[in-house]
């Protein structure tokens, strides 16, 4: 025979395919004759039984032949556990076994794919899920074994239902294909996830492999992204590894790493948890550590921590402790936080911090001395499903009784609703170091930054036993503010100031020049310390009202008071005006004004001239107040008088007519003293005004003549 012939080697290739395909046919026609497609069914429609559960097959049962063999089945539904209830339905179901167990009519599933899945998922109320039954090794049938190598799952439509909770999931579009698990295999899948409102669109890969009875996933990753309101998008992406025993029921996860990211507003959050357990008791985490970034160019918030020995079970989650630091940042302005505190969760939304610690301090250039810090104690409540944070806290606020009650709405954009009382706050602590009236506190050229305002969203009523800012000091402090972007507002302010009564509103703009507006009233106030304290000027006693309605704008507290007009209008009964006694000087003419009339007379503060009552209105435009009608009405003299006080320099400028009362002092009947009180507010002088008493002469002559009238006019009455 000759090897070397083509013919011969014609010959045996013929042969060996004629073989190939005689063993194939007849391998196929082996199946055929062993394939009962009604027997297939009735084993399909029995392979759930032992779970309770009834699977119908309502289209037709075929034969799959390549490149496994198997079966496809269409239109098949599945119950829940009562037998009744629907659980899923499959447009196609089709299922490939090994070779070899399938001679000894024996299922060995090597390849599923499904078409058109939709199905339901659910917890019940006692925490159990309704799927838990299909993973029960022990209730599957002894003809059916499942040794996964490939799993397809197109067109899928998953619900989730929470009915601990109340949540509700659901994936749209589910696409699943999962190729060679048994080596170094690959699980793609991508869908669309509604959740509370807002829709996912989902995409990942996971590297897998299949051994024994362990699934491991090592280095996956699986990116979401979404829209949120007033957000432009979030994207999410999980990382980490995960191994899944079978035989135990346990699912561990190492080094997972959950990231989120938005652009508008620009923010960055991490959760990291290095080691996770899941398994039927629930999930346990020894340490999950977590990260937040959230800020602009102007204002960045900044959070950290690490929650110690997480577990849930049962909708309920706990950590044996949370711990970290919170830290807001605008400009100069610095506010850090450190918390800690054992926390519960109930569902996936409301979660209690309690006890919690809270140390605060709070740093600014408007309190160059120091910072202001704070340690308190109380509950924190989150319901994260309704995005609201609930405080309520007290403790100790430099030495001074604190308690804090801050309700919080939305987490992107949040609105606060405070409610804070304080025993005392002394600014003077912080302030630079000055221990005088809070006028000069107020005169600084340095620039008003309210920029820090425009992410607060704020309503709050603030009460304060005792608040104290130089020498000026107030009492029963009780306001409410509103404060945003645009600005603040004290709609309502009421306060016990100097034995009297302060009410009113207050209210400063965010715009590029700032704008003030005060409108206050107040009631039986003792007048005398509250314009020592906050002017340093003691030329005033009594008691009563005074009304102001003023604005201002500016960036500085110079410019405000160099910008301040409106109107100030004050009443005063049993008082006396300080430094002058214009009763004695009438007694003790000419003496008196014959010194006046040839210098100017410095204040003594024990001089007073007693008076009954004393008004006057202001009319204030760009830092200076007009009177035109100043008067004082005591039983020995009536005074009327006109000026202005100049704030933004700080002087005064008056002219006073001082007549003697004709009751008391007869022989004075038609005297008129004109005075002039000039200089700077806290020490004024005193002097004849000798205008006004030549203001109709011409000639100097005449003036002098009118000067030596007046001079000489008491010394005759008095004869």
């Amino acid at each position: 025979m000759n090897f070397n012939s083509g013919r011969f080697w014609l010959k045996t290739a013929v042969y060996a395919l004629l073989t190939t395909v005689i063993a194939g046919l007849a391998v196929f026609l082996l199946l055929l004759w062993q394939f009962d497609s009604d027997a297939a069914r009735r084993e399909l429609e029995h392979a759930f039984a032992a779970q309770g559960r009834t699977l119908k097959v309502s289209g037709p049962v075929s034969p799959l032949f390549w490149p496994r063999p198997g079966i496809a089945v269409d239109n098949v539904s599945l119950s829940e556990a009562d037998g009744h209830s629907d659980f899923a339905a499959m447009r196609r179901i089709e299922l490939r076994f090994a070779w070899l167990p399938l001679l000894q009519k024996h299922y060995l599933v090597r390849q599923v794919r499904l078409l058109g899945v939709d199905a339901t998922v659910i917890r019940r109320p006692d925490g159990t899920m309704n799927i838990a039954d299909l993973f029960d090794a022990r209730q599957q049938n002894e003809r059916v074994h499942v040794k996964l190598d490939d799993l397809s799952i197109a067109d899928g439509d998953i619900s989730w239902r929470d009915e601990i909770s109340g949540r509700k999931g659901r994936l749209t579009a589910l696409r699943l294909d999962a190729g060679n698990m048994e080596d170094s295999g690959e699980i793609e899948v991508s869908t669309q996830l509604a959740w509370d409102g807002r829709q996912f669109d989902l995409h990942g890969k996971l590297p897998v492999s299949i051994a024994d009875d362990q699934v491991r996933v090592d280095g996956f990753a699986l990116d979401a992204r979404t829209h949120l309101p007033r957000m432009q998008v979030l994207s999410a992406q999980l990382t980490g590894s995960l191994m899944l025993n079978q035989a135990r029921g346990l699912l561990e996860a190492s080094q997972l790493e959950l990231k989120l990211e938005t652009a508008k507003p620009a923010a960055t959050a991490v959760i990291r948890a290095p080691k996770l357990d899941l398994s039927a008791d629930g999930i346990f985490a020894p340490s999950v550590r977590f990260a937040l970034n959230l800020g602009d160019q102007e204002t960045h918030y900044l959070l950290d921590g690490q929650a110690s020995n997480v577990r849930s079970a049962n909708g309920r989650s706990q950590a044996q402790n949370i711990a970290g630091n919170f830290q807001w940042e605008n400009g100069k302005n610095r506010l850090k936080v450190e918390y800690s505190a054992p926390a519960v969760m109930d569902g996936l939304s409301s979660l209690r911090l309690q006890p919690a610690g809270v140390r605060a301090a709070l740093s600014t250039p408007y309190l160059p001395r120091g910072v202001i810090r704070t340690e308190l104690t109380g509950q924190i409540d989150a319901d994260l499903q309704a995005e609201t944070l609930q405080s309520r806290l007290s403790g100790l606020f430099d030495g001074a009784r604190l308690d804090l009650d801050i309700r919080q709405k939305s987490f992107t954009r949040p609105h606060h609703d405070v409610s804070l009382t304080l025993a005392r706050l002394d600014l003077n602590r912080y302030l630079p170091a000055q221990d005088g009236p809070l006028a000069p506190l107020l005169r600084s050229s340095q620039k008003i930054n309210l920029d820090w305002l425009s992410d607060v969203d704020l309503n709050g009523r603030v009460a304060i036993g005792q608040f104290d800012v130089g020498r000026f000091s107030v009492q029963q402090v009780d306001m409410d503010v509103r404060a945003s972007s645009t600005g603040v507002d004290i709609n309502r302010f009421t306060a016990q100031i100097y034995q009297g009564v302060l009410a009113g509103t207050l209210s400063i703009s965010n715009d590029a020049t700032p704008s003030l507006h005060i409108d206050q009233k107040l009631s039986h106030m003792n007048v005398h310390p509250l314009l020592k304290d906050l002017f340093d000027f003691s030329r005033i006693e009594g008691r009563g009202n005074g009304a102001a309605d003023l604005t201002a704008s500016g960036r500085t507290f110079d410019e405000l008071r160099s910008t301040l007009g409106g109107t100030l209008s004050v009443s005063l009964s049993e008082g006396a005006l300080t430094g002058i006694n214009l009763v004695e000087a009438l007694k003790n003419l000419p003496a008196e004004l014959s010194q006046w009339g040839t210098q100017t007379i410095a204040s003594d503060l024990k001089q007073k001239t007693p008076f009954q009552r004393l008004s006057a209105s202001f009319a204030f435009d760009k830092g200076v107040g007009r009177n035109h009608d100043l008067k004082l009405a005591s039983p020995l003299i009536d005074l009327n008088g006109q000026g202005k006080l100049d704030l933004s320099q700080n002087i005064v400028d008056y002219a006073f007519n001082v007549r003697a009362n004709p009751v008391e002092f007869p022989k004075l009947k038609g005297l008129n003293v004109p005075i002039k009180i000039t200089g700077a507010l806290p020490a004024p002088t005193y002097a004849l005004d000798f205008n006004a008493l030549v203001k109709d002469k011409k000639t100097d002559a005449e003036k002098q003549q009118v000067l030596k009238d007046q001079l000489t006019r008491p010394l005759q009455v008095l004869k």
